[in-house]
């Protein structure tokens, strides 16, 4: 028990970016960069899509398989937005964070090699996304690092942008001007996870103890994705808020939590 104890420790939210890998790191950075910055929220038109279809394909693929050192990276574009200057703005994260996740695998690879010669070393990585929301209003995308060496961990980032405006959403931006999101969202979630670990046998760290510290509340720029029923879901990274089996945990927000704040 003690030994189970130390490792929710070391894995705790406090730490849970560190061990992830320099391309995972990498990766954190673009894009966090490119969802949380003011110049990304903004609306060009307000003319309808008018039956434009909006959809996201593969770029391109990259793959090397060096021992047992391996890389896998699928780059998303979108195509079909009436804002085209979003969409292009968009493209060039996606294709910046794929780069970037590819020099520093090598870079990764490199110095393990300098370190471990021709012993077999494992490492694996993958770039990806995954299509959230696609409806005729809103297109959700999330673009993921997946990293495992040893052990494994996720970083992920959120786009939800509205087909008719181009808007890309900020979580602020969801409310009314000054409105306090935060608390409601935050308590619903504190709920939420005893909820599930009571009945569900979640593993989510709702209050403090010796080893963890518990949930207490979101980030102003949380991660989160609309979806297709136009709830809030708001998305934390593995190990921020549960043990890691409980993977990368989702809340969907009910509408009266936020009905009075929300835009």
């Amino acid at each position: 028990m003690k030994a189970e104890k130390e490792i929710r420790k070391s894995k705790s939210k406090r730490g849970f970016k560190a061990g992830i890998g320099t391309a995972a790191a990498f990766i954190f950075a673009v894009g966090v960069a490119a969802n949380a910055s003011p110049s990304f929220a903004y609306a060009m038109s307000d003319v309808p899509v008018m039956g434009s279809i909006v959809k996201v394909v593969t770029l391109g693929k990259y793959e090397n398989k060096d021992g047992g050192y391996e890389i896998k990276v699928n780059t998303p574009q979108i195509e079909g937005l009436i804002d085209e200057e979003t969409q292009e703005k968009l493209n060039e994260v996606f294709k910046d964070q794929a780069q970037s996740v590819i020099a520093a695998f090598e870079q990764d690879v490199k110095e393990l090699k300098e370190e471990f010669g021709d012993e077999t070393v494992h490492m694996g990585i993958e770039y990806n996304y995954d299509i959230k929301t696609n409806t005729d209003d809103i297109l959700a995308i999330d673009t993921y690092t997946f990293f495992a060496s040893g052990s494994s961990n996720s970083v992920h980032n959120y786009y939800t942008i509205n087909k008719h405006t181009g808007e890309i959403y900020t979580l602020e931006g969801l409310f009314k001007d000054g409105a306090d999101y935060v608390t409601p969202i935050s308590d619903y979630i504190k709920k939420e996870m005893a909820r599930r670990n009571a009945e569900e046998g979640g593993m989510f760290w709702v209050e403090d103890d010796e080893y963890v510290e518990g949930f207490d509340k979101i980030a102003d720029d949380q991660n989160f994705y609309i979806n297709s029923d136009g709830n809030i879901v708001i998305c934390f990274a593995k190990y921020e808020v549960a043990a890691g089996a409980q993977g990368v945990p989702e809340f969907v927000i009910p509408d009266e939590v936020v009905a009075d704040i929300i835009k």
